[in-house]
């Protein structure tokens, strides 16, 4: 990644459940939903390999790429009771 950056420690479960969201919610996203967040993740990790844990996280410590998360990816992980932006900015502080 281009700006180094301090990335929460997630769980080894909470990293398995987010990739599971992730694969339900790549079953069901359109392609325009899909091609943003394929648009984020180049812009997060230009030409590099990038897990969408580390993509969801960078994009929690970087409140300006947040709006680039998918609504329906974001509300899915919400109803799975994954980390949010505001737990994770929390967790940093204290």
């Amino acid at each position: 990644m281009t700006n180094p950056q301090v990335l929460p420690v997630w769980t080894a479960e909470q990293r398995a459940r987010t990739h599971q969201a992730f694969n339900r919610w790549l079953l069901a996203c359109t392609e325009q939903e899909y091609q943003k967040l394929m648009d984020l993740r180049e812009q997060v990790a230009p030409g590099e390999v990038c897990s969408i844990v580390k993509l969801v996280q960078s994009c929690y410590a970087r409140p300006e790429l947040l709006a680039g998360l998918p609504a329906s990816l974001v509300q899915l992980m919400r109803e799975r009771n994954l980390p949010q932006p505001f737990a994770v900015a929390s967790a940093a502080a204290g």
